[in-house]
């Protein structure tokens, strides 16, 4: 199993990144496992090749983000990863 991540900072509310987290892995047909329901700050996703997992964490400046992906074949550990995280930072948050 390979599990590769990313962090970086959204100047967003955590609702707000979570929302696209949760959107961006339903635009790629990923199943979501656990929804941004407003619980805590954990969306979890993915298909039969991978699993992503995207939490948020709220700071004075925004909302710092990790986006992990895990699979047996790193390539699209990576290139899961690396899809969503650009979804996110790219998308205005709501």
């Amino acid at each position: 199993m390979y599990v590769v991540y990313g962090t970086f900072v959204k100047p967003s509310s955590p609702g707000g990144c979570l929302a696209l987290a949760d959107q961006a892995l339903r635009a790629q047909g990923m199943v979501i496992v656990k929804a941004a329901d407003g619980v805590d700050y954990l969306v979890v996703g993915g298909n039969d090749a991978v699993t992503l997992t995207i939490v948020c964490v709220p700071q004075p400046n925004g909302t710092w983000m990790v986006v992990s992906a895990s699979s047996g074949d790193p390539n699209i550990a990576a290139q899961a990863r690396d899809v969503i995280r650009g979804m996110i930072e790219s998308t205005p948050a709501p």
